[in-house]
């Protein structure tokens, strides 16, 4: 299963990109993607979700879904 990117936001109204399955801060280029605003998340999570950039912290597989699961979805 391809990995879900969502956002959330702290208690100073700022925002965290984050993976749905581990709820694990998205850390691009040795940086977590938190303290955002939240165009700045959205763009983060589009981005993630094209491949333009990628996660340091979610493995390779899990970003592009394979291997398949046993019933092939």
């Amino acid at each position: 299963m391809p990995t879900i990117y969502n956002k959330r936001q702290d208690s100073e109204g700022l925002w965290e990109v984050y993976d749905r399955e581990s709820e694990e801060a998205v850390i691009v280029d040795g940086l977590p993607l938190c303290g955002l605003d939240e165009i700045e998340a959205d763009e983060a999570i589009r981005k993630l979700k094209r491949g333009e950039v990628t996660s340091d912290n979610i493995p390779p597989t899990a970003q592009s879904g394979w291997p398949p699961t046993k019933d092939g979805l």
